[in-house]
């Protein structure tokens, strides 16, 4: 192997250091020129999960690829040239943790347990050097993992910080109790909720769900929460807001992301719910105080995938102490050890034993406690960001006393 073609690369410098004259040690020499050059076209495992390692260790020189778990999930970035595969598997006989999988054509030099075991045995250096790898490597992720967890922190408090937290100024503000609660299955979510003012007598009630999860679903969230409540502000018709949103969140798009919503404006006079429903989950109404029932609304097209869209209005009336339900799907598609699904049936059990009056924040933790003892009590882990959004309005028709 001509080591020249890998120490141009500067990851490979950072681990294998010259010396002050500028010599590579002779364990590191040893190592890079027992290393052979092989080729993987895009799609094929450079390491494959759960399999032997005796293959041992890569070193990327050409082209990209991703790191995948178990499940064929991406767990990690992208790798380059210069990022090191399966180091461990020269001085350890354990199965493959990831798969590593080429994206575009991949050239790599290999070492494989055997080479390196052959010329470990006529130079006992090359164990030292391995493990001096191996040492750079581990104190790099730790950096880097630290690094990750910090900003992690930092966009969960922004993200926390676009969400209403305080609702003790909505009945006076807006006619109505509401409570809401989002609990991101990563540090940040791509789930959002909203209530604000959109005009005299009307508050804009919003619930939505983006595609995937992590950092990437968070900023796309935080472009559709922008728009809807730009767009809700100028008090348009409820079909052109959707339009305009649609076709705003199709711009520059390229990992064709998506957002379920519901988008409805509630009339604090009269009790009704003025709404679209962008593929979301029908609400569960309670009107005057009744038994909750799911809504019977039209599903149109989810935001941000096609252009010009059409999207129709629809209306509930609540009345009198109405009560609406919102929610994602990480509320009924949580999943217990046995991966039961909690499900809407569930779900409709728990809102028939909530009292009559009582009030958002107690139907929400009722719901919350009955989701977390279902899955994670029982040891499950949470797949999908849980979000919800109860509001009941306190309103009367014109001629009756608030």
């Amino acid at each position: 192997m001509d080591i020249d073609r890998l120490l141009a690369l500067k990851e490979v410098r950072e681990l294998f250091p010259a010396d002050e004259k500028g010599n590579l040690p002779e364990g590191s020499c040893l190592l890079l020129s027992a290393m052979e050059e092989l080729d993987f076209p895009p799609g094929r495992d450079i390491v494959t999960w759960g399999q032997a390692g005796e293959d041992g260790m890569y070193i990327l020189m050409e082209g990209s690829a991703q790191v995948l778990d178990c499940h064929g999930e991406e767990i990690n970035t992208l790798m380059g040239p210069g990022s090191i595969v399966g180091e461990m598997a020269l001085i350890r006989d354990e199965p493959r943790g990831a798969t590593v999988r080429a994206i575009t054509r991949v050239r790599a030099a290999r070492l494989s347990r055997v080479q390196f075991e052959e010329a470990a045995g006529s130079n006992r250096r090359l164990y030292g050097e391995l493990l001096n790898v191996v040492y750079k490597k581990t104190t790099s992720l730790v950096r880097e993992q630290a690094r990750l967890h910090s900003e992690l922190d930092i966009a969960a408090r922004i993200q926390t910080g676009l969400l209403r937290r305080d609702f003790g100024g909505l009945e006076e503000q807006l006619g109505l109790r509401a409570w809401a609660l989002m609990e991101p299955a990563k540090e940040v979510g791509g789930d959002f909720y909203d209530i604000f003012p959109a005009a005299p007598g009307k508050a804009c009630i919003v619930i939505a769900d983006v595609s995937g999860k992590g950092v990437p679903a968070a900023l796309f969230m935080t472009m559709a929460k922008t728009h809807i409540k730009n767009y809700a502000m100028l008090d348009m018709p409820l079909e052109e807001l959707a339009f305009r949103v649609n076709n705003r969140l199709c711009e520059d798009n390229p990992e064709e992301m998506f957002v379920t919503a519901f988008i409805g404006i509630l009339d604090t006079e009269q009790g009704i719910l003025t709404f679209v429903n962008a593929g979301h989950n029908h609400p569960y109404v309670s009107s005057e105080q009744g038994p909750f029932h799911q809504a019977a609304c039209h599903s149109d097209f989810v935001l941000g995938l096609w252009e010009d869209m059409k999207y129709r209005e629809q209306k509930l009336e609540l009345g009198k102490q109405g009560t609406i339900f919102l929610y994602t799907d990480g509320v009924t598609e949580a999943e217990n050890p046995e991966e039961e699904m909690f499900g809407e049936q569930r779900l409709k059990a728990v809102l028939d034993r909530c009292a009559p009056e009582e009030d958002p924040k107690g139907i929400i933790s009722r719901i919350s406690m009955a989701v977390k003892d279902f899955s994670v009590k029982k040891g499950a882990v949470q797949t999908d960001d849980i979000t919800m959004l109860c509001v009941r309005a306190l309103c009367r028709k014109e001629g009756n006393e608030r």
